[in-house]
């Protein structure tokens, strides 16, 4: 009776946890919001629940999911009870068919290599015989000279006939091993890859009969991003800017995404919403730390340091998602941004929505997709700082710009259909145009020279006094009128002997506080305009100006 008993109550967990099924579900990713710095994946499944209580195993998902943002939502008659996460470190991928392929080669290199090996033990076992039969006729037996320069140079063509054919088999050895060696390091990379862990997604249920369910998985990966960037062109200076918004997306998280809807969003979820509170600021007489100096008697004294070091911060290939057939040769070809719709979800998020399938393989690279198209009106106008560099740069005044929700970003610059240069897209600057540098204007020609006859040194007293005067020179070489900004610099004291006086601007704008000039004017197609501006620095003699 107690035996009975006894074996009833071991059996009564191993029932209790028969009650428990695992079923494991595969599930395909739809969705991705990819944000600044990490990204939400959406994936779904369908499952057959039984009866009771059920772990369904999310499987090959990836390692790097955030545990804390993992949602799970079902359709079906059925409750969810919890959900966890863990790593899976036992099962391995299935081979992928690179593998498959690289392998069929090896063995292929490896048969070949087999049979160099065979042939040179073939000539390796000539050569020996050929070598063992130099005695010829025996000890006893005399060979005439005629026999012996006979056999001789039969035996001297064919040892070297053998030697041979054993470096030409070298040779092929050798290079069927190099190719052996880059076989198996490239596969050794995909086995690496493939070998990784993976994560896995536990939900258990409970359901009163068996019901098939729809599963649904959010989730957070860190190890995905994007960066905004632009392509700029401008045909000429009298056309709008059109502006291509285009997104650099990247993922290493393990899994890649094939086919699926991506929505990039301008947030970003590591930056910590909390607003910041101001504590306390006390201040107290300053202590320097007393430090004791081995060695000596003395003793060192030196000022406390703390503080944190910063962090060190952290390239594009296009990726063509959608062949669009047409049934004109003069149709242009569309482009992701004709399925991008624009989304604001709060006022400090802005989110594109793209409703064409991306693939992103999960490889850390980078690739392309376009976001919008925008033609914007513009203002041209040149710019130039003589002093610093001759040339003349066309910049691009947009007025309107902060409706396109933009982000800070780096450009490629088209002008008149040529390739330019890159620059950079400051949008956080709070003035109401932004300008975009198009790059330099060679039919604008700049000089700045010294005047020489006003240019003077001279002693007064106890003073030293030197003159300059500078004259720009603008040759317009258009055919147009060209509107035109210049500037340059006067110098400014900072030390009460040194006194600087500005003696001729051509009417310049001279901003006191900086010592900068700024001509604004127009000049005809080509004609030239020339412009002077001088100074004087008086300051003692026995002194060196540092200019």
């Amino acid at each position: 009776m107690k035996n009975t008993l006894l074996i009833s109550l071991l059996s009564l967990p191993l029932v209790m946890m028969a009650g428990e099924e695992e079923t494991r579900v595969k599930t395909e990713i739809k969705e991705v919001t990819v944000f600044l710095s990490g990204a939400q994946v959406t994936s779904t499944g369908n499952v057959s629940i039984n009866s009771g209580t059920t772990d369904l195993i999310f499987e090959n998902l990836s390692p790097n999911i955030n545990s804390n943002s993992i949602q799970a939502k079902g359709e079906g008659d059925f409750t969810i009870l919890s959900v966890s996460y863990r790593l899976n470190y036992v099962n391995q991928r299935t081979k992928p068919k690179e593998v498959l392929v690289l392998e069929d080669s090896l063995d292929a290199l490896k048969s070949k290599l087999e049979a160099q090996d065979n042939l040179m033990a073939v000539y390796s076992n000539e050569e020996q015989m050929i070598t063992a039969n130099r005695d010829i006729g025996g000890n006893n037996t005399g060979v005439t000279a005629i026999e012996l320069e006979k056999v001789a140079s039969t035996m001297r063509t064919r040892l070297l006939e053998v030697k041979t054919k054993q470096s030409e088999i070298k040779t092929r050895q050798k290079k069927l091993n190099e190719s052996i060696n880059k076989i198996n390091s490239q596969i050794n990379e995909l086995n690496g890859k493939r070998n990784r862990n993976t994560g896995e997604v536990i939900v258990s249920v409970s359901s009163n009969s068996t019901v098939q369910a729809k599963m649904t998985l959010t989730y957070m990966v860190s190890s995905a991003g994007w960066s905004p960037v632009y392509d700029i062109r401008a045909q000429d200076d009298r056309s709008p800017v059109k502006l291509n918004y285009r997104a650099n997306v990247y993922q290493s998280s393990g899994v890649e995404w094939k086919n699926v809807r991506l929505t990039l969003s301008t947030g970003n979820p590591n930056i910590s919403g909390n607003k910041p509170s101001l504590t306390p600021w006390r201040i107290s007489y300053y202590t320097p730390t007393k430090y004791k100096s081995y060695g000596n008697k003395n003793r060192a004294y030196a000022p406390a340091y703390g503080g944190d070091v910063p962090a060190a911060s952290e390239s594009t290939r296009e990726l063509s998602e959608v062949d669009v057939k047409t049934n004109s040769v003069k149709k242009e070809a569309v482009t992701s941004s004709n399925f991008t719709q624009m989304v604001t979800d709060n006022v400090v998020n802005v989110q594109y929505e793209i409703s064409v399938p991306y693939n992103i393989p999960a490889d850390g690279k980078t690739y392309s997709v376009e976001i919008q198209n925008y033609s914007m009106p513009a203002q041209y106008k040149f710019f130039a700082a003589p002093k610093l560099d001759k040339d003349a740069f066309l910049v691009a005044k947009v007025s309107g710009w902060d409706q396109y929700n933009l982000l800070p970003g780096d450009a490629n610059i088209f002008y008149g259909g040529t390739f330019v240069g890159k620059s950079f897209i400051d949008t956080k600057t709070t003035n109401d145009t932004l300008d975009i540098s198009l790059g330099r204007d060679k039919n604008i020609v700049i000089t700045r020279e010294n005047v020489k006859e006003f240019c003077e040194k001279k002693v007064i007293g106890v003073n030293k006094k030197e003159t300059f005067m500078y004259e720009i020179s603008i040759r317009n070489k258009k055919k147009q009128e060209i509107e035109i900004e210049i500037n340059d610099q006067v110098p400014l004291s900072s030390i009460s002997d040194i006194e600087v006086e500005t003696l001729e601007t051509s009417s310049a704008v001279c901003e006191k506080e900086n010592g900068k000039l700024t001509w604004k004017f127009k000049i005809p197609g080509g004609e030239t305009k020339k412009i002077r501006f001088g100074y004087s620095i008086k300051f003692p003699k026995d002194k060196i100006i540092n200019y």
